[in-house]
């Protein structure tokens, strides 16, 4: 949310559309930039306004807490926003005993198991509801692939120094499998912690590779497994090649529509809501 910080005239997101489109949100009066606009996300493009008016009608007054991962149009329907920094956070302080999350399947039913007993989580594909979405990157992620990881890689459960990481929008059998889950912040955080503490030798992400590639640089001291098959091509459209000719465009005064990120100013005003409401509980 560093978007929110910023006293630039002009915000260049070098990440995918719905993060762009949260800049704008946060940052309505600036010119937001994105390098590729096709660069989506399968969690945001499967799941739209629509889906969620389909849950709110189903599951009348139970408040939406939508995933960042999703473009602005969700975004306006929903009552609360979340990261997988925060989303238990943010689950636990709705009120009420439940609690409608989208978009992303796998996330919702492992958030579900984790908080079972103190919040019950209601979510695309549950009792026939709107179809869910799941991460592309991370549904490539299956319990055979983390046992045999184990297996080959020396990385046994309880073994003070070897973790398997697995991200929270893995499958729930994956997550289960794991030493430690979460985003791919906290994920980074153990690790550093570990690492400053001498206890970490071996790891393996269930995630997109490019984050274990900056990790292996981050923390050369570890041995880590690698999956360098599990890419997102979404993130991958965005490269140097396609800033430079913003940052040239800027400096001349030409036209940077190609670039530029546009929202209603209605969609604005009702997308900002439940990304204030998320930034009020996480403070």
């Amino acid at each position: 949310m560093s978007a929110v910080q910023t006293d630039s005239d002009f915000i260049i997101f070098n990440g995918v559309r719905f993060m762009a489109e949260t800049a704008k949100i946060l940052n309505p009066s600036k010119k937001v930039l994105i390098a590729d606009k096709t660069a989506g996300c399968s969690l945001a493009d499967d799941f739209g306004a629509e889906d969620v008016r389909i849950l709110k009608e189903k599951y009348p007054g139970v408040p939406v807490m939508i995933y960042i991962n999703s473009y602005a149009d969700a975004k306006a329907e929903c009552d609360v926003c979340c990261t997988s920094a925060n989303a238990e956070k943010i689950a636990m302080a709705m009120p009420g005993n439940e609690l409608i999350f989208v978009p992303d399947l796998f996330f919702a039913q492992n958030l579900e198991n984790v908080l079972e007993g103190q919040k019950k989580i209601l979510y695309p594909g549950k009792e026939n509801s709107a179809k869910g979405a799941v991460c592309e990157v991370h549904e490539k992620f299956t319990l055979e692939d983390i046992i045999a990881i184990r297996e080959s890689f020396g990385i046994g459960k309880n073994h003070p120094k070897r973790m398997m990481y697995v991200h929270w929008e893995c499958k729930p059998e994956v997550l289960q499998e794991a030493d430690y889950y979460g985003s791919t912040a906290q994920i980074r955080n153990d690790i550093a912690k570990r690492v400053e503490g001498g206890n970490l030798e071996k790891a393996f992400i269930a995630s997109e590779c490019e984050l274990t590639s900056n990790l292996m640089e981050e923390f050369p001291s570890v041995e880590f497994a690698t999956a360098c098959s599990v890419r997102c091509n979404h993130m991958a459209k965005i490269s140097l090649n396609k800033i430079q000719p913003i940052l040239e465009a800027i400096d001349s005064g030409a036209d940077l529509s190609k670039w530029e990120v546009v929202l209603s100013e209605s969609t604005i005003q009702r997308a900002s809501k439940p990304i204030q409401k998320m930034l009020s509980l996480s403070s």
